[in-house]
């Protein structure tokens, strides 16, 4: 087996909806619920690590579970600990859940005022 370097992170480790048997890493409160492959890519692009994806990969604790495919490799020129950059990496990961739930708030608000404009209308 090839031995890599970077440091292996599976969406599974950050995921808030998980326990700490099912996979998470990091405490609950600093994890954002269900992660994707996706996330964890802009989560990377924003903190400027560089990284490679292998997108069929089957997380082994969730081997029945097909739809959590991937994990992504960090590169770690620095030599950080593996925990301290799945930190750095959750901070990222909740930005961007942030940035999606309040996007989606706005876009149920539009469609909700439309509604309620229609009806309105003499």
């Amino acid at each position: 087996m090839k031995q890599r370097d970077g440091i292996i992170v599976w969406p599974a480790y950050l995921d808030s909806t998980l326990t700490r048997a099912q996979g998470r890493r990091i405490p609950k409160n600093l994890a954002a619920p269900e992660i994707t492959l996706e996330i964890l890519r802009e989560a990377a692009d924003g903190i400027s690590m560089e990284y490679d994806i292998e997108p069929e990969k089957v997380y082994p604790r969730s081997s029945l579970d097909q739809k959590a495919k991937g994990y992504i490799v960090l590169t770690n020129p620095q030599g950080h600990k593996k925990n301290r950059v799945l930190l750095v990496l959750a901070k990222g990961v909740r930005r961007i859940v942030a940035k999606r739930e309040a996007a989606k708030k706005v876009e149920a608000s539009k469609k909700k005022d439309k509604k309620g404009r229609k009806g309105t209308r003499h």
